[in-house]
Parts: structure tokens; C-alpha cells; sequence
């Protein structure tokens, strides 16, 4: 499928909308209107400028990192209580960000380094080993988890950091950080963009309809670990042809405008989003500096 039709890039912002998800809220159908007619221009000249409006009402990797310490801490808290010692590990921000690439594959690779280094792969993340809560003995991990129909210390410490927080709708804003990229893909000046990507494609010997067909190529097994010299190649050719194309830069600016309206006609529920993610990393800075 093509921009045009709707059709969404591999490896773009999902992963944000499932841990938007994540944080809870409930769900909404209302979508997001068209933009007005008059819109700001959007300067696009990289990638430190795909910041969206959405943006500001979201936790960065940095918040993620200081609301899982403090749930860690507040969960080691209730085992001692119940006479286990568990040491969940300290949270990184930094593999917080390399594992939710964010805007940086929202319209697909779009970063040069990142193409000529992993191609269509997202960057290698550390090698997983067991999980701290693997090695506890089953009594630990009964108290850790909710069971016999009272709370466990994982719900415990997530009660307590979310405790008098705003309600605010988590999922609608999911819903309409997707919607927008969707129907963004569907503006002429990105469908146009599309066909001046796949024109410069072609002059580079290489044949796709759309940015999604070059991705979706199956020789590049990206369920593999390993990434070939020739999609390292397509990735770079492709890469090169979004940004001389315009089409990031149009993507971009249809999908901000759209999100632009969406915060003016809702001003309500992005108040509350803001104030709930604020209540929750005071109340997670109140715990990390005790």
C-alpha cells in the first residue's frame, strides 16, 4: 500500500502508542478533523526537527526512567514488608530511547546514520537475560503478582505512585498520535512527495511503489539478526530519496497540523494528560529522593 491509501511504514510510532496505551485511559472513537487551512510551515531540515505537538503531553525517556525507579523502589519496599528482598535493576533512559525509536521511524527510516549502519533493523539492544522477577521462588512471586484477589507488590507500587492523579485519557491520546500519521499520509502534498521518492528510487536502480514495499522487501529477513550490504544500500538510497523528495518534510508538516487541531479542540483532555503525567513523576521524584 502507499501513503496515499493510508498504509502506515514499518517501524514507526506504534511502540509510543502501545506504552501510551500502557499507561492507561480509556478508550475513544472521536477522530481527529482535518486541518485548517492556514497552518504555520514546518521547517524540516532533520531529525532533531521531527518533534510533534503531541510531543509535549507525552513521557520522554527520561520521565519513563524516574516513574519505573520509583516503581522499583516502592515494589522492593512491599516485599521487605511481606520478608522478601528483591533488586529490581535501575532503569536507563538511554535504552529506554534506543528501544522506542519514536519519531525517528515514524515515516519509515528516515535516519541517514542509521540506515548506513542497520538498514531497515532497528538498533541492536542489549542481550536479554533472564528477568529479575524470573529467579524468585514461587512464594516471592505470589506476593510479587496479584493473587487470591488482593493486590500484589507490582500493583501495590503502581497504586501508590498513581494515587490522586487526574484521570486522564491515555488511550485517546494513542488513538489520535495513529490517526494522525494515517490520514497525514493521505494530503496530497504527501502522496505527490511519494511519487518523487519513488522517481528517485528508480534513478538509483532500485524499483519500489511506495517507501512500505522497500521495507516489507523479504530478502532483508528482518526477523534476523543479520543485516546484508544490500540493505544497507536500499536503506541509504532510500533514506537519501525521502529527504530529497520532501517526503518526511511533508509527512512531517501534514501530520503536525492535524495534531495541531486535535489540542485545540480538545484543550480539556490535554490539560488532564499533562496534569496526570506531572502528578506521577512528582510523586515519583518525591520517592527517589527520599
Amino acid at each position: 500500500m502507499r501513503p496515499g491509501a493510508g498504509a502506515r511504514p514499518a517501524g514507526t510510532g506504534r511502540r509510543l502508542a502501545l506504552a501510551l496505551v500502557a499507561l492507561a485511559g480509556l478508550p475513544s472513537c472521536s477522530a481527529a478533523p482535518a486541518p485548517r487551512a492556514a497552518e504555520p510551515v514546518v521547517q524540516v531540515t532533520g531529525m532533531a526537527d521531527l518533534v510533534l505537538p503531541f510531543d509535549a503531553y507525552k513521557p520522554t525517556a527520561g520521565h519513563r526512567a524516574l516513574l519505573a525507579d520509583a516503581h522499583a523502589g516502592l515494589l522492593a519496599q512491599c516485599m521487605r514488608r511481606h520478608g522478601f528482598t528483591v533488586s529490581p535493576p535501575p532503569a536507563d533512559a538511554t535504552k529506554i530511547a534506543r528501544t522506542d525509536p519514536g519519531n525517528s521511524r515514524r515515516y519509515g527510516v528516515a535516519d541517514p546514520e542509521h540506515a548506513r549502519r542497520y538498514g531497515y533493523h532497528l538498533a541492536p539492544s542489549d542481550p536479554a537475560g533472564p528477568a529479575w522477577h524470573d529467579k524468585l521462588s514461587p512464594a516471592a512471586r505470589h506476593r510479587l503478582y496479584d493473587s487470591s484477589g488482593r493486590p500484589g507488590c507490582m500493583s501495590e507500587a503502581s497504586a501508590m505512585i498513581a494515587g490522586g492523579a487526574p484521570k486522564a485519557d491515555w488511550r485517546w491520546l494513542a488513538l489520535q498520535d495513529s490517526r494522525s500519521l494515517d490520514e497525514a499520509a493521505t494530503q496530497p502534498a504527501v502522496t505527490e512527495a511519494t511519487e518523487r521518492w519513488r522517481a528517485c528510487m528508480e534513478r538509483a536502480g532500485l524499483r519500489y511503489p511506495t517507501p512500505e514495499a522497500a521495507v516489507a522487501d523479504r530478502r532483508w529477513r528482518l526477523e534476523k539478526a543479520a543485516i546484508t550490504a544490500g540493505e544497507k544500500r536500499t536503506a541509504s538510497a532510500d533514506t537519501a530519496c525521502k529527504w530529497s523528495s520532501g517526503l518526511v518534510a511533508a509527512w512531517f508538516a501534514a501530520d503536525a497540523a492535524l495534531q495541531r487541531v486535535v489540542i485545540a479542540a480538545e484543550p480539556e483532555r490535554f490539560a488532564m494528560l499533562r496534569a496526570n503525567l506531572r502528578h506521577r513523576l512528582s510523586r515519583a521524584s518525591a520517592v527517589t529522593d527520599r
